[in-house]
Parts: structure tokens; C-alpha cells; sequence
């Protein structure tokens, strides 16, 4: 599989395009921003986008949303518990971050997204891992070989828990989920640079406090 970073928006998103080589199909993960790049590179790489996938409904995810649906023609899915937020797009995280209020378009989803399930695209089997903390409806992503981890787990650091629906503890226990699982990953955080799994592991100090307070 084949991973093209896009990083938009003021908040510095990262926009993901996965595709397998061989056949040209794949997904997008958090079109946050900037819907005419993402669409350039979608037709640039050739891919057929069939889903587009949501971390969580954080307005630096969600803002080009409605255009890449509109114009690839991929499914949507996000969560179950907040699907409202795409439908209806709220600005309390504006609020709770001191921002003026911005038109985000909504877009229904065509996927509720449930712990466990697994999706077909690309030529994997995509698994869905609910992680909360940072919102309520927090996901990763995984295929066994990558993780894209949303604003679950950065390099270094995991997602701030102070907006509406974090909570630290619960983030602790996501990060224990994470760090239990098998081998290693490439993670694709929403933010930033990405790292490994087994890096994470050793001196992320989120994750670490999170192991410890399992003992």
C-alpha cells in the first residue's frame, strides 16, 4: 500500500491518500482542508477513492469533507457517535478554542463505524479500533502494517483531552490499547510527523504513563 501526505488548513492537518499500486484503488483519511489539492492528487495518482475516512468530527478534519465527497463519489464513514457532528456541523470546539465560528459544510455518513469492525479497500482488511479520549468517537485505522491514528497518538504526545468530549483517562486506556498490539505499525498521526509504533512504545511518555498505571 502506497501513502500520499497531505497537510492542510491552519491547524497543519494531515490528509491522508492510501492506495493499492496495483489495482489504483483506496481511501482518504481527515480531508481537513484545502479540497481542491486533495482532489488534484487523487486525480494526479490515478487513485479511485472509495471511502473516506473520518478520526473523529474536529472541524480540522471535516472542513473539506463535503467537497471530496461530493466529487470522488466514496463513502463516508465515521463513528456512530458522531455522525450528528458531520451532519450538523457544531462550533463548540471553535468556541472552546477561541475561534470564530466557520461554515463547514455537513455531509451525512454513509458508514457508521463500530469497535471491530473491518472494512474491505485497496487490497487490505481495514479494522476499526475505537480509541476515545480525545473525543468521544475517536478511531484508528489499522491494516496490521499501518495505523493512522487520528489525534489518538502523535509522536512523542497524543491528543489534547481538555475540548468537549476528551477526557485524559480514557485517552490513557486507548493508549494502553495501542501500545497491547501486536508487532509493530507505521503511524500516520493526524498531526505532524509519523513515527512507529514500537518507537512509541520506548519513550512516548503518554503511552508510557498509560502502561504504568496498569500495573
Amino acid at each position: 500500500m502506497l501513502v500520499e501526505t497531505m497537510v492542510v488548513g491552519f491547524v497543519q492537518t494531515n490528509c491522508y491518500l492510501a492506495w493499492n499500486e496495483a489495482t489504483k484503488e483506496g481511501f482518504l483519511v481527515d480531508p481537513g482542508d484545502n479540497a481542491p489539492l486533495i482532489l488534484d492528487t487523487v486525480r494526479r495518482l490515478g487513485v479511485q477513492v472509495k471511502l473516506i475516512f473520518l478520526t473523529h468530527s474536529h472541524f480540522d478534519h471535516i472542513m473539506a469533507l463535503a467537497e471530496v465527497a461530493a466529487a470522488t463519489g466514496a463513502k463516508v464513514a465515521i463513528h456512530e457517535s458522531e455522525a450528528a457532528e458531520i451532519a450538523a456541523p457544531s462550533p463548540a470546539t471553535l468556541r472552546a478554542l477561541g475561534l470564530p465560528a466557520l461554515q463547514i459544510k455537513p455531509a451525512p455518513a454513509d458508514i457508521l463505524l463500530k469497535e471491530g469492525d473491518t472494512l474491505p479497500c485497496a487490497g487490505e482488511t481495514l479494522k476499526i479500533l475505537h480509541t476515545p479520549g480525545h473525543t468521544t468517537g475517536s478511531v484508528c485505522i489499522d491494516t496490521g502494517k499501518l495505523l493512522f491514528s487520528g489525534d489518538t497518538l502523535f509522536e512523542d504526545d497524543c491528543g489534547r483531552c481538555d475540548l468537549p468530549g476528551g477526557d485524559y483517562s480514557v485517552m490513557l486506556s486507548s493508549l494502553r490499547r495501542l501500545a497491547a498490539l501486536p508487532g509493530d505499525r507505521v503511524v500516520y498521526p493526524g498531526h505532524s510527523v509519523s513515527t512507529t509504533l514500537a518507537r512509541e512504545r520506548q519513550v512516548n511518555g503518554d503511552m508510557l504513563r498509560a502502561l504504568r498505571s496498569a500495573q
